[in-house]
């Protein structure tokens, strides 16, 4: 009988050592990567003066050699006039002068810590007569020159794919060993004589 309940105690501190180690392996990482705070100008927003330049600002430092920010006009013509500058946790950049319309500025940073972030908004331009641009809209750029920004609506994508996956396999490989283990434990038990 003593060998019985030694070898359910093994077995309950393995099941509970075990789901300990699956819980913890199967949660992910905090999510404390950067977020969008917000803009100037804001989302949803309606301009009424001529702009200079945009700026998003995020909730922590980001990488400005990796930043890519895309105005694009009611034409489908990008109005940015150079690159992203990131300072501290804002990232500028300047644009052309922008007609009235509907524009949609998507974004993609990195976060100190190197996890990229993406998102879009759009705001509108409403000027009046006198401050509309006077010059002719540029052409339109083809699609395979500038820099790939094509985020979901609005929010930063969820971070998905191989970092999920090396969680998960690290989690069920560590409930196996546990499980084989504590076989190897209780067959040992078997063998060895009552005394």
């Amino acid at each position: 009988m003593r060998g019985v309940g030694r070898r359910l105690v093994a077995l309950a501190v393995l099941a509970v050592t075990g789901a300990a180690a699956g819980g913890l392996l199967g949660a992910r990482p905090a999510a404390a990567h950067a977020q969008l705070l917000g803009s100037d100008p804001r989302a949803d927003s309606t301009v009424t003066t001529q702009l200079d330049e945009i700026t998003l600002t995020f909730n922590e430092l980001v990488r400005g050699n990796f930043s890519t920010v895309v105005v694009t006009g009611p034409d489908g013509v990008r109005h940015g006039a150079g690159q992203p500058r990131a300072a501290d946790k804002r990232v500028h950049l300047p644009v052309e002068p922008v007609r009235s319309g509907s524009y949609r500025v998507a974004y993609r940073v990195v976060s100190a810590d190197g996890h990229p972030i993406q998102g879009q908004f759009r705001f509108t331009v409403a000027l009046a007569p006198a401050l509309e641009p006077t010059g002719e809209p540029a052409a339109p750029p083809a699609t395979a020159d500038g820099p790939s920004v094509s985020p979901a609506a609005g929010v930063p994508t969820a971070d998905t794919g191989a970092g999920a996956g090396l969680w998960g396999a690290g989690a069920a490989g560590l409930g196996v060993a546990l499980v084989g283990a504590g076989f190897v434990l209780v067959r040992r038990r078997r063998r060895i004589p009552a005394r």
